[in-house]
């Protein structure tokens, strides 16, 4: 009789192990797909970073900051005018 009690005790633990090492293929899986998706990204910015260098190249770097610090001036005036106005804003 024991030797049956110890069997189904093995069998369930082996039927949880099973289930672990399931649970984190899974994880591995997921994190696998997010190293592929970083690795993606990391090679579009360093093609970024590649066509920045080409611009500074060509235009030099003091045009090409003057260029982004320009455009970043743009985007924020134009945010400050999408906000809504709020009500004491609009009364004065």
């Amino acid at each position: 009789m024991t030797y049956f009690i110890k069997c189904v005790q093995l069998t369930e633990q082996g039927r949880k192990l099973t289930a672990k090492v399931d649970g984190q293929q899974k994880q591995i899986s997921r994190l696998t797909d997010k190293v592929m998706e970083q690795n993606d990204t990391i090679d579009r910015l360093q093609e970024k970073a590649s066509d920045l260098e080409r611009l500074e190249h060509h235009l030099g770097r003091e045009q090409v900051q003057l260029i982004v610090e320009r455009s970043k001036a743009l985007e924020q005036a134009e945010r400050a005018n999408k906000r809504p106005k709020r009500a004491f804003e609009v009364s004065r």
